[in-house]
């Protein structure tokens, strides 16, 4: 007997979560396989991951596994909250990939730090084993090998995940809180009686770019509400997947104020009551 289909919204759920991860990659111009790799070498998308203690006493932390000094130098208030550590990772990478040149050279800085990349490089320092490993792991190709084909270094030979089932299987590999923790946040925004729109449409570029931008732009307006990237096949309108960038609400008066401080913020948004909500 084949396996049941999942049901409509449970498609939705898992679309809207691969939506997430790679608006985090997209607005950063990295690869979607590069990035979702390093996360996956990271914490294996567990999104409440403790590092091992350092020499300093510190643990890395969150999905991203950033060191508490490093999330505070990137404004990243919560490292253990997944919708606001994909999009600040994503941005250092691709800094780190600016500043040596290359895909290998940035995974290798963001598993041992920039400094003891830069003293490799310049021969004042060794490349810790456990950081050759992991650039060979994400990359397929050595260290060594990025070293020396420097800024020409292209990214990893295997292609790219091409669908969001391709992506699902790559974080489904091990059990892990990940993916059930997105799925409730998405699963949240969308149960809310009330909803702040951002964008709406059927262009799935723009839809990605502007819940980059409220996750990055607007974070100081919204606070600590998560904006969700929502896609539904709208069956009056054919089978094309309709996007929603959306923050939920419990109150109309709650959605007003925040899309009126928004538009302060020379944001755009309209305020909607969810359809099979009540209340």
């Amino acid at each position: 007997m084949p396996p049941a289909k999942p049901d409509a919204r449970e498609s939705d759920t898992r679309e809207s979560i691969c939506l997430i991860v790679e608006a985090a990659a997209r607005d950063a111009n990295l690869p979607l396989e590069f990035f979702a790799r390093v996360i996956w070498q990271e914490s294996r998308f567990q999104a409440d991951a403790v590092g091992p203690m350092t020499r300093s006493g510190e643990h890395a932390q969150g999905i991203a596994q950033f060191m508490p000094g490093t999330a505070s130098e990137r404004g990243l208030l919560n490292p253990f909250n997944p919708v606001q550590a994909l999009p600040k990772s994503a941005e250092f990478l691709n800094e780190l990939r600016n500043h040596f040149g290359n895909l290998g050279l940035a995974a290798a800085a963001y598993n041992a730090g920039p400094r003891r990349v830069q003293e490799w490089l310049t021969g004042t320092g060794p490349m810790p084993e456990q950081t050759r490993n992991y650039v060979y792991a994400i990359t397929g190709t050595s260290v060594d090998a990025w070293a020396k084909a420097g800024a020409t270094g292209k990214g990893p030979p295997s292609s790219p995940p091409t669908s969001c089932r391709d992506l699902m299987a790559l974080l489904k590999r091990a059990p892990n809180a990940f993916v059930a923790e997105l799925e409730q946040h998405v699963e949240l925004a969308a149960a809310k009686i009330w909803g702040v729109q951002l964008a709406a449409g059927f262009d799935r570029n723009r839809a990605l770019a502007m819940y980059s931008r409220a996750v990055t732009r607007l974070s100081a307006v919204i606070g600590d509400r998560d904006p969700s990237l929502l896609s539904s096949v709208m069956r009056s309108r054919g089978t094309r997947a309709f996007y929603q960038v959306r923050i939920g609400a419990d109150t109309r008066s709650e959605a007003d104020d925040l899309c009126n401080r928004i538009r302060k913020a020379h944001g755009a948004c309209f305020v909607l009551k969810n359809r099979g909500v009540s209340g």
